[in-house]
């Protein structure tokens, strides 16, 4: 008799674990059912228009839901805030993205541009070929290279940098050469000179070269500067030879080519004495052109 109870007992025992089990299925895939159904819910649907964007300039709109996927209807539950803040920060213009979602279907990105300050096309030497190699890149203030160039992203008057490595030491220094530049073009600016900045060269042995024109009268010119100066050396170059272009133009003459040597002044100062190249007619140079 004790058997058959046992027997009995352990029937039972697994009649209710089965019940059980099947009522916890059911009551799992039907929950999961509805979570699903609610997940997909209007309610719960991330729209394009309830994405918020704050801090772009460069990138349009449409540009930066595509890259976080949120350019169509996504659940609040698969966007996935961490991801798409990664994907934000590889397009070019991002310096920082961050992503914060808002119960139950809304989205805010905060984007942090870089902010172009001069284009620098580096001159390298191509493996593959004799040839070398030359690709246009905006630098922010800090030199930090962030995007190619495209050149109907290039404002008129961002002046552009042309950088020449010989050694891979050489090109360690490249954020330094590219803020340098920058300091040149912002000091030659500020002088008001009649000559209009166009580029700026750095080359290993020349150091900096300021290129400019007059394209009005067709006259150009480049003005060396001594790499071993400091800022306050190479602002006063930069004005001695805007005011030596002013009185240039006043007598019709043109200098295509302006190097400085140092000189000590009566104080015993030192100071820099423009070395003029051949002086020319702006007569005869408009003709010559």
């Amino acid at each position: 008799m004790k058997k058959i109870l046992g027997i009995l007992s352990a029937i039972g025992y697994l009649l209710c674990t089965y019940l059980f089990v099947s009522l916890f299925a059911a009551v799992f895939c039907f929950a999961g059912d509805a979570f699903e159904t609610f997940k997909n819910s209007d309610k719960m649907l991330i729209t394009p228009e309830n994405v918020e964007i704050a801090g772009n300039e460069h990138l349009s709109r449409e540009d930066i839901l595509f890259v976080a996927g949120l350019d169509k209807k996504i659940s609040f539950f698969d966007a996935d805030s961490k991801k798409m803040t990664l994907n934000l920060s590889t397009c070019g213009w991002v310096k920082k993205a961050f992503v914060e979602k808002f119960f139950p279907n809304s989205v805010k990105i905060h984007i942090e541009e870089f902010k172009p300050a001069m284009v620098v096309t580096s001159r390298k030497k191509s493996f593959d070929s004799d040839k070398d190699s030359f690709m246009p890149w905006f630098s922010d203030a800090d030199g930090i290279l962030f995007k190619k160039a495209l050149s109907r992203e290039i404002p008129k008057d961002m002046p552009a940098f042309y950088l020449k490595y010989s050694t891979p030491e050489e090109e360690k220094k490249r954020a330094e050469k590219i803020k340098n530049a920058i300091f040149i073009a912002e000091k030659w600016k500020d002088t008001d000179s009649l000559c209009q900045l166009k580029s700026i060269s750095y080359e290993f042995l020349a150091g900096y070269s300021i290129s400019c024109a007059l394209e009005k009268k067709r006259l150009e010119a480049v003005i060396h500067l001594k790499e071993d100066a400091s800022g306050d050396e190479w602002v006063k170059m930069i004005r001695k030879t805007s005011g030596t272009i002013g009185e240039l133009l006043a007598k019709s003459q043109w200098v295509r080519e302006y190097d400085f040597d140092k000189v000590k002044n009566s104080f015993g100062e030192t100071e820099f004495e423009i070395i003029f190249g051949k002086l020319v007619s702006i007569r005869k140079e408009d003709k010559d052109g």
